[in-house]
């Protein structure tokens, strides 16, 4: 791998903002509208707009950040043998995006020596709120991190997560029932669940078997908002919890961590 001209925080939020507004420009025209849409092999739905969206970032980066990898949700690898490799996920929440729900977002991350060092969301369908982070630091247009709770007891709080099924049906079934006994559980999941326990509308976020795209942009925002990121296995960032540090300690107990 060879070392590549150094990219600031402030030139890849400054990058995420612009390209991931013109990817909601695309997505907000055909939101709503008449769109091609099919199964992929695992299962899950891709629109002509996620493959619209993705080609857009790509392009951009590549322009701008010629000498860098790529790893997206719908197309190959483009690997370049660089230090850097861009995350993309054109519309996180397809299936709400689909189905005409604003609960959907485009997510844009940067990997450097093979770690996420900065990430960002947007949602172009909720007030168009753009975050970015570095692990460090939270920047956004309209949104400002906060935590919801006051306790470490987890009564009366809300969880949320992508597919309750999936969660039912996992080996974390058992743990998800007690965590939920006494509180109310939600599937507003994808990036949307995520804003929703940052913006402290939330108290946790449960996710399984998660993808690079899916998780690594998120990463850096959580961090530098304080939050606590409980991995369930082994694997890092493929079953985890995200809920404010006050409610770690318990729901380790509750997972048995």
């Amino acid at each position: 791998m060879h070392n590549d001209d150094y990219l600031s925080f402030e030139e890849f939020t400054s990058f995420a903002d612009f390209i991931s507004n013109k990817g909601a420009e695309i997505a907000l025209s055909k939101y709503n509208g008449n769109f091609g849409k099919w199964d992929k092999l695992d299962g899950t739905v891709v629109t002509e707009v996620d493959l619209e969206i993705e080609t857009l970032i790509r392009g951009e980066i590549t322009n701008k950040y010629p000498k860098h990898s790529i790893h997206g949700e719908e197309e190959e690898d483009v690997n370049k043998n660089s230090d850097y490799r861009w995350i993309i996920d054109p519309i996180d929440g397809t299936l709400n995006f689909a189905a005409g729900i604003p609960f959907y977002g485009i997510l844009l991350g940067l990997c450097f020596q093979g770690k996420i060092i900065y990430g960002s969301y947007r949602l172009p369908s909720y007030n168009n709120i753009f975050v970015s982070g570095d692990g460090r630091t939270c920047c956004s247009n309209t949104f400002i991190p906060e935590k919801k709770i006051s306790s470490t007891d987890t009564t009366n709080s809300l969880f949320l997560t992508t597919d309750e099924d999936r969660v039912s049906s996992s080996k974390y079934a058992k743990n998800w029932k007690e965590l939920k006994k006494d509180s109310i559980s939600r599937s507003w999941g994808d990036c949307f669940g995520y804003h929703m326990v940052l913006s402290g509308k939330a108290d946790a976020m449960l996710d399984l078997n998660l993808k690079e795209c899916d998780i690594l942009p998120l990463i850096p925002i959580i961090k530098a908002s304080g939050y606590s990121i409980i991995n369930l296995s082994t694997k890092k960032y493929v079953d985890l919890i995200v809920c404010d540090p006050r409610l770690e300690e318990k729901i380790q107990i509750i997972f048995n961590l």
